[in-house]
């Protein structure tokens, strides 16, 4: 947003210096050009400035197995369309009695090991988000591996059986 701020000094002998202007009060107008915090900009440099949050009409690929479903990510994409969302209903509805495991696997060759820390981290939040908006009850472990050899950046979720003691 923009932000018009103004400022009314009186020049005295302290702040004046070597200006003789006769005007008591000087009036400055500035704009002032600031940024949301939730537009996801950082204090990093470069031209990379806050689009690892930025979805550009990018996808996710999603393949599974019996007990693994695996959710690749293209590019910066975080989210989940209604169609990727399906796919994770289905792969979960046999699996309502089990803890889930998810291990997000961020590549580090062309961002810092901090930000793909931070990237796995909000990827693997709204993962359990949409996974928790469909069983509310299950149990979710999360781990982020940023490992420099990987060069796909994945959601890997196994099963964990339940250990009933009753």
């Amino acid at each position: 947003y923009k932000a018009n701020i103004e400022n009314k000094t009186k020049s005295t002998a302290q702040n004046s210096g070597a200006n003789d202007d006769s005007n008591p009060n000087e009036i400055v107008n500035k704009e002032v050009n600031t940024q949301d915090v939730s537009d996801g900009m950082t204090t990093m440099s470069g031209k990379e400035v806050g689009v690892y949050d930025i979805a550009d009409g990018q996808k996710t690929d999603i393949t599974s197995t019996k007990n693994e479903l695996v959710i690749t990510y293209h590019g910066r994409l975080r989210s989940f369309s209604e169609e990727d969302t399906y796919k994770i209903k289905a792969w979960l509805e046999d699996k309502i009695n089990s803890n889930l495991l998810i291990e997000m696997v961020i590549p580090q060759a062309d961002i810092s090991f901090s930000d793909s820390l931070r990237l796995g981290y909000e990827r693997g939040i709204i993962l359990m988000k949409e996974i928790k908006k469909i069983y509310p009850d299950v149990v979710i472990d999360m781990s982020v591996n940023s490992a420099a050899s990987s060069t796909t950046s994945k959601a890997i979720i196994t099963t964990i059986n339940k250990k009933v003691s009753e």
